[in-house]
């Protein structure tokens, strides 16, 4: 029983550290956001085998790695925000990125002085009173080891503001990448970062539970041997995130080549009155939309525009994105098709393929959106008439 507990303890580590391996033998150049989720995989893989070195009783061996726990600990969140703006913002790791760095390593370098400073008793003190039952030592005589023990809670605090402040950050981006696709592509399948919002749960339920572990202190899952399930639940959650992130290319640079391959520079604008007759004109009588990879350059292009400044209109005008405004003229479009197809002949995927939807769930939801109802239910009300 003891051997099994064990290796749950050391799950979470194994899970880590193999999507790390496997994400970092990569090609630096080709995917640079998988490289940095390795780095972020092990970062997490440090974190957990202190954790299971502690869980596992190794105490005198774990205090001469607090200091790595530490580093690592304080690097997951901005490890994590790297990523995300690797897949939506950034080709490339930046300098700047060093500056979200530097409070880990400060923090772990200034510990680890103190602790190479502190004698054994020193250390027994810390185990007992800090890392066992989160308490502050009622007494200290050592220098180092009051340094240690406010460098720890320290450390506990900033960890605190990383989870919020990174996991906000995170959101603002991701939905940031969302608006800049959707005025762009009039399909986002193979764009859209759907799987992300699995990583921000992922990254609530860390902070939840470090929050937790913080106030409760290590002892209190050490009694009641309530690791074990975060540990089961972190393991599966991680795998999933390796998984995806294996299959997910760097999305962003696949955006950033299509929108600086495709658009034309014009530099005599057209008024925003004649620009918006022409583009119903246009979605009207040529029924671009019909093409499922339709973009906004497309559509720019002809009508000797820029891009921006057609985007800007679409969405001010009409006060949607490009793509809910193409998605648009599909439905009415898939409607006319339906009202002639009176016997139900086809099925709603024809519909949407002829309609220029690029699958037939984005069909179903842009129906839904707009029409308040299913495609479904819109067919059975439109047969019953015809009854």
């Amino acid at each position: 029983m003891q051997v099994l507990q064990d290796m749950i303890h050391f799950t979470p580590f194994y899970v880590t550290f193999f999507w790390g391996i496997v994400f970092l033998l990569n090609p630096y150049h080709k995917n640079r956001a998988r490289y940095g989720l390795g780095i972020f995989m092990l970062a997490a893989a440090a974190v957990y085998l202190t954790h299971a070195v502690f869980f596992t009783h190794n105490y005198s061996f774990y205090l001469k790695i607090d200091g790595l726990y530490m580093f690592a600990d304080l690097l997951v969140y901005p490890l994590y925000y790297f990523y995300i703006r690797l897949l939506t913002k950034d080709l490339k790791f930046r300098k700047c990125y060093i500056w979200h760095i530097l409070p880990a390593l400060l923090l772990a370098v200034a510990f680890e002085w103190a602790s190479i400073k502190t004698s054994a008793e020193g250390h027994k003190i810390y185990l007992h009173s800090v890392l066992l039952n989160h308490t502050f030592p009622a007494k200290i005589t050592e220098p180092s080891l009051r340094w240690m023990v406010r460098l720890y809670f320290a450390s506990r605090v900033v960890f605190g503001i990383q989870s919020l402040v990174y996991l906000i950050l995170s959101i603002r981006l991701i939905r940031k990448y969302h608006r800049r696709i959707a005025n762009f592509y009039s399909n986002l399948q193979g764009h859209k970062l759907a799987w992300l919002e699995l990583l921000t749960i992922t990254l609530i339920v860390a902070a939840i539970s470090s929050f937790l572990l913080n106030i409760l202190g290590r002892h209190f899952f050490e009694q009641k041997n309530l690791v074990l399930i975060p540990s089961l639940i972190f393991s599966t959650l991680l795998f999933i995130i390796g998984f995806l992130g294996n299959k997910q290319n760097q999305t962003i640079a696949h955006v950033i080549q299509d929108e600086n391959r495709d658009d034309q520079l014009f530099e005599k604008p057209v008024s925003s009155i004649l620009l918006k007759e022409k583009l119903q004109e246009l979605m009207e009588n040529e029924r671009p939309y019909l093409n499922p990879q339709l973009r906004i350059t497309d559509l720019s292009n002809r009508l000797f525009t820029n891009r921006t400044y057609l985007s800007k209109l679409i969405n001010s005008e009409f006060k949607m994105s490009f793509n809910d405004f193409v998605n648009r003229y599909r439905v009415e479009y898939a409607k006319d098709l339906l009202a002639q197809d009176k016997e139900a002949h086809y099925s709603l995927n024809y519909f949407s393929e002829q309609a220029g939807f690029g699958s037939l769930s984005s069909f179903l939801r842009a129906f839904k959106q707009q029409e308040g109802e299913t495609a479904g239910m819109y067919r059975r009300k439109l047969i019953k008439k015809t009854d």
